[in-house]
């Protein structure tokens, strides 16, 4: 069997899973990394990647050749792939500041062209990474599925310290959404009753926060663990200036700076409300960005400053439109960015610390591009509207106003606000889907989280997708033995 890893920034953890794989019957690797220092960090330890594409080595001379892009077959690929080039690129967080129009396209030809190819010589029998997350990713997940290669994406299942391995990409699990239907058409039983309800009750009387939220909540400073992470980033840019995931020194530095300085501003001048006691209000929480849950699953919505002023003019009189910070974002956006929001007359700016159940709990609506926040709504028993693609946009009773022109999100808030019914058999028979097609196991940036590289936690994921795509890989192969079995008998 072959396999093929997108490493993404995971490499100290897809690496292990590498060599999980080779024991479990894998004999040929290959893969994509972003640099040179990735690069170093895989091979030579055990794996042998033939071919190991490297994007600053075999991508990055191509893209920045001077060579014009090729229109009509940047076209052709579009029509043959179904979906638009121009999404797509919307989803790249690193490769497009500083290159015009026209190197831009470049870039996405060589890139669909080297990718292709690749796949075409390698012939793997599966794909494993984190979900689509850049324009990269994106273009690995829809060749791999125009040639049938299975791409195994690795993410978090919503629940508590469990995962999902699934191939249908942008964080949507094929399992779920079969579970789901299933039990929707078929009824609960009572023992899956029990179990979903133990779930939600257990969460709205001790709400757990998102994984990895309690790290993001740390106040950025400048001291001695700082200065050791500016050293090793500085070290990996200087490395291999090609890689795009890599930041030049001086550029981190700034950045760092700038961050502390907005936050002390921020406080200095009061740029953040308190929430009023007996005030009603639909919440909506700034998106962290980049990130995959915008760039990807809502790329129309990612100008967050005129989405909040276009859900502003849609709320019935009577209600405020709470516009919390995410912790994660403290010092990260121009003050004029935050000056615009509360230039809103209808708009309170909540700040990054305040308490996000309380928050929920005295909302009217939720109201979420694609964030956790909504689901936390959801469990509350509030009405959630959301404006990208979601998973819990399966449930009936979840307003999706993506579905809606923009004249009409007047109404679908006033539904929201004034005839939401809450189906709870559906959050039950979701819960049910979530915890069935999971595992045990987090998944998250191990760069970040170094949890996740410990030992336990590796063969988690290991068995994980071990189970999802070797017995595919099996089946295709066998499928394929026995088209040859089958042809050469013809020719015969």
């Amino acid at each position: 069997m072959r396999a093929y890893c997108f490493f993404s920034v995971y490499e100290s953890l897809f690496h292990p899973i590498a060599l999980g794989l080779r024991e479990r019957g894998v004999t040929h690797f290959s893969g994509f990394t972003w640099g040179k220092v990735q690069q170093a960090d895989i091979e030579g330890h055990g794996i042998d990647y033939d071919p190991l594409i490297v994007f600053s080595r075999d991508v990055l001379p191509l893209a920045d050749d001077g060579t014009p892009p090729d229109i009509a077959w940047l076209e052709k690929r579009e029509a043959e792939l179904g979906v638009s080039i121009q999404r797509m690129l919307s989803a790249e967080r690193h490769l497009l500041k500083g290159r015009r129009h026209e190197q831009i396209l470049r870039l996405a030809e060589v890139v669909l062209r080297t990718i292709g190819d690749a796949l075409d010589r390698i012939q793997p029998d599966f794909i494993y990474s984190e979900d689509i997350s850049c324009f990269t990713s994106y273009a690995h997940f829809l060749l791999a599925k125009e040639r049938g290669i299975p791409f195994w994406c690795i993410g978090a299942a919503r629940l508590p310290a469990r995962l999902s391995v699934y191939s249908i990409g942008f964080q949507r699990s094929e399992k779920v959404e079969a579970l789901y239907a299933e039990i929707r058409n078929r009824g609960l039983t009572p023992e899956e009753r029990a179990e979903a309800q133990r779930f939600s009750d257990k969460f709205t009387t001790k709400p757990e926060k998102p994984p990895g939220m309690t790290t993001r909540a740390i106040v950025p400073g400048i001291g001695v663990d700082d200065a050791k992470h500016f050293w090793l980033a500085a070290s990996r840019y200087l490395g291999d200036p090609g890689d795009p995931t890599s930041t030049a020194p001086a550029r981190a530095l700034k950045q760092r700076v700038q961050r502390v300085a907005r936050i002390r501003w921020a406080d200095a001048i009061g740029t953040f409300e308190q929430p009023v006691a007996g005030e009603k209000y639909v919440i909506y929480p700034i998106h962290f960005q980049p990130e995959a849950s915008t760039l990807v699953q809502a790329p129309m919505y990612l100008d967050q400053a005129a989405l909040i002023q276009d859900i502003a003019r849609s709320l019935p009189i009577g209600h405020r439109l709470y516009v919390k910070e995410h912790v994660a974002n403290r010092g990260r956006r121009p003050m004029a960015f935050y000056d615009a929001l509360r230039a809103i007359p209808s708009v309170r700016l909540i700040g990054p610390d305040a308490d996000t159940w309380s928050l929920i709990q005295g909302a009217s609506a939720i109201a979420v591009i694609t964030g956790t926040m909504g689901w936390e709504g959801v469990l509350f028993g509030k009405p959630v509207i959301t404006f990208g693609d979601v998973f819990m946009n399966v449930l009936p009773h979840v307003y999706k106003a993506s579905a809606v022109p923009k004249d009409g999100w007047y109404q679908l808030f006033r539904t929201a606000l004034f005839e939401h019914r809450a189906d709870d058999d559906a959050v039950l028979a979701l819960l049910v889907a979530l915890q069935r097609a999971s595992t045990p196991g987090r998944i998250h940036n191990p760069n970040t989280f170094k949890l996740v590289i410990e030992d336990e936690n590796i063969k988690l994921i290991l068995e994980a997708l071990v189970a999802a795509a070797l017995p595919r890989a099996r089946a295709d192969a066998a499928a394929r033995s026995a088209r040859r079995a089958t042809s050469t008998t013809t020719s015969e």
